[in-house]
């Protein structure tokens, strides 16, 4: 269960900054989501380092782009969903342009962040529909199938990025 950070000078300046943005409820509560869960990893990490830091704004000082990377190294390697991953790196894009419009950084701590992007490997790939048909032969669920084949797309992917390749 993810615990609750106290309010502090930053947070609250940055709600107020995505309140004046005109973004959606829907939007605002994904956001406030995303900033307790990279406050409580921040803080964790700073721990880590040996840092005391007891909200976001203790926290500031110390955010740069190897933090920022090591964030979304963390987000993907925890296999979180690629559109969670990309919104939250959003989120921390508009916090960090908070942060340099409030000059309250000189840096943009998001610079060369970018989202993440799952490589497709075209559906027609001989290898993947006859594995498709040899599941729904299988009689195996629909989900079942849709998950299989979005693993073995990323494995794919995976192996490319690796200039490796599969014989078929």
């Amino acid at each position: 269960m993810q615990q609750k950070l106290p309010t502090n000078k930053i947070t609250k300046g940055f709600f107020e900054y995505l309140k004046n943005l005109g973004i959606s409820k829907k939007t605002h509560k994904n956001y406030r989501s995303d900033i307790s869960h990279f406050s409580a990893w921040l803080l964790f990490r700073l721990r880590h380092w040996g840092v005391i830091a007891e909200n976001l704004t203790d926290a500031v000082p110390f955010l740069d782009t190897k933090l920022a990377s090591e964030y979304k190294s963390f987000l993907t390697g925890n296999s979180v969903a690629e559109k969670t991953i990309n919104r939250r790196l959003s989120t921390l894009r508009h916090l960090a342009r908070f942060l340099t419009a409030s000059q309250i950084l000189d840096l943009n701590f998001m610079d060369g962040i970018v989202n993440i992007s799952t490589k497709e490997i075209p559906p027609t790939s001989p290898f993947i529909v006859q594995f498709e048909k040899h599941l729904e032969a299988e009689k195996v669920s629909k989900n079942t199938i849709k998950n299989y084949l979005s693993d073995i797309k990323q494995f794919i992917s995976w192996l490319e990025e690796k200039n490796q390749s599969i014989t078929t």
